[in-house]
């Protein structure tokens, strides 16, 4: 998958609204379907965690959706706005997994994705560039497909934080998950929420991680204060311009070749 292209992410996600359209209208599941359905996510660290055991690590979270994605549910046909959000979703557990990240949880018509372990400017960089890869994937190629299929066009957004994060087991001996907290994951989905559609949005953590990275401009409502006991901090949020890094993403793959951050070296 060294060469995965924008072409083949828009493949993904076709391949598999066309797969579930068909199941719909069979009134049966296919193997393909069941196969990536019952494969769990999760970090592959923290899976053995017990009821109330918890460990902290720095971790980049990435969430990234489609927006506008409300009144598509209003007016559309269920069944097809359904399929379609899960092909997309599809196409974003796939990116991530390229750029050596974790896909964690979908959250609606989200992916909850974390980088760690690995060196922390690593981490960083390769969740920017999935973010930019996906949002390319889906306004250059989706797209003009939906467009050829008289489908509403859908849009995309990310928000990335960076800092130390808790995997804890939540739960029951019966029933749990495992529930990763702190302020970098919290920060990361209220930039997700900041971003308007095309954009991503980044928390300070992330952007002192990358001091030399040249695309970040500081967003329009930073910074963001949190008072208590009569204190108050700022802590700033910034636009990452990620169509400026697109020419990079073919090479970064390409170096990649499937390898997680933990097991990327920098000179």
């Amino acid at each position: 998958m060294s060469d995965y292209t924008r072409a083949q992410f828009g493949a993904t996600v076709r391949d598999d609204f066309s797969r579930r359209r068909a199941t719909q209208s069979m009134q049966k599941s296919t193997t393909a379907s069941a196969a990536l359905e019952t494969k769990a996510l999760g970090h592959p660290d923290y899976e053995t965690l017990d009821i109330g055991e918890r460990r902290t690590a720095p971790m980049v979270t990435v969430f990234l959706d489609l927006t506008n994605f409300t009144g598509r549910t209003f007016w559309d046909d269920q069944d097809e706005v359904v399929d379609l959000a899960h092909a997309v979703l599809s196409g974003f557990v796939e990116v991530v997994n390229l750029f050596g990240g974790h896909p964690l949880g979908l959250r609606g018509d989200g992916l909850f994705a974390g980088f760690s372990p690995g060196q922390p400017e690593v981490t960083g960089a390769m969740a920017l560039a999935a973010c930019a890869f996906a949002l390319d994937g889906i306004e250059r190629e989706v797209n003009p497909w939906l467009d050829g299929r008289r489908i509403a066009r859908i849009q995309a957004r990310a928000g990335l934080d960076y800092g130390q994060t808790t995997f804890v087991r939540s739960g029951s001996r019966e029933r749990s998950e495992i529930n990763p907290l702190g302020f970098a994951a919290n920060f990361a989905a209220k930039c997700e929420k900041k971003a308007k559609s095309w954009e991503i949005v980044v928390g300070q953590g992330l952007r002192e991680l990358l001091p030399e990275y040249p695309h970040f401009v500081e967003h329009h409502a930073s910074p963001k204060t949190y008072t208590r006991d009569y204190k108050s901090r700022l802590y700033r949020f910034y636009d990452y311009r990620w169509r400026n890094t697109l020419p990079l993403l073919p090479g970064v793959l390409s170096d990649l070749n499937g390898t997680p951050t933990s097991l990327i070296l920098t000179k």
